[in-house]
């Protein structure tokens, strides 16, 4: 003989299910913006579009070992490269987001308004070009700032790169 209980079915009930479900909407709310929030897009973007421009112009002056006028001028709103006196196409010209701005710390001479680039790839003024100058002046910082800080190293042999300046 067989018995005859009841088969108990396993899985959860209406309550639970609506539980789970307010508790995963709870998080996502929280969490989801923190998680996939744009915040500190701009400022990763901008740093690698500055430091290729900074590449690009420093690249110029090495291999024109004539003329002592490649770099980059700082504005507000723009970083404008510098090709000794010839027009700039406007795509070359980095529109800096209005969320955004950009600090110059160095002891460079009027490091603040441009930089230029000598012969051997090194930072120099903006005088450069009248008064030539050598290696191992000094790095130069450029730290973009918004909702988070990122920075960009020039180090006084030449070296651009991500980071800090260390001394």
């Amino acid at each position: 003989m067989t018995s005859l209980r009841p088969i108990r079915q396993k899985g959860l009930t209406l309550v639970e299910l609506i539980i789970v479900i307010v508790l995963v909407g709870i998080l996502a709310a929280t969490a989801g913006p923190r998680i996939f929030g744009k915040a500190g897009v701009e400022e990763v973007t901008l740093q690698g579009q500055l430091m290729s421009l900074l590449r690009l112009q420093q690249q110029r002056a090495m291999q024109d070992t004539i003329q002592d006028c490649y770099g980059v001028n700082f504005s507000a709103t723009t970083v404008n490269p510098v090709d000794c006196g010839s027009l700039v196409a406007p795509e070359r010209i980095l529109a800096i987001p209005s969320a955004l701005s950009v600090a110059v710390i160095s002891s460079v001479p009027n490091a603040s308004n441009g930089i230029r680039f000598n012969s051997l790839g090194c930072p120099v003024s903006t005088a450069h070009a009248s008064t030539p100058e050598w290696c191992g002046n000094a790095p130069i910082e450029l730290e973009i700032q918004g909702v988070n800080s990122r920075y960009i190293c020039i180090q006084s042999q030449g070296y651009i790169r991500q980071g800090q300046c260390t001394t």
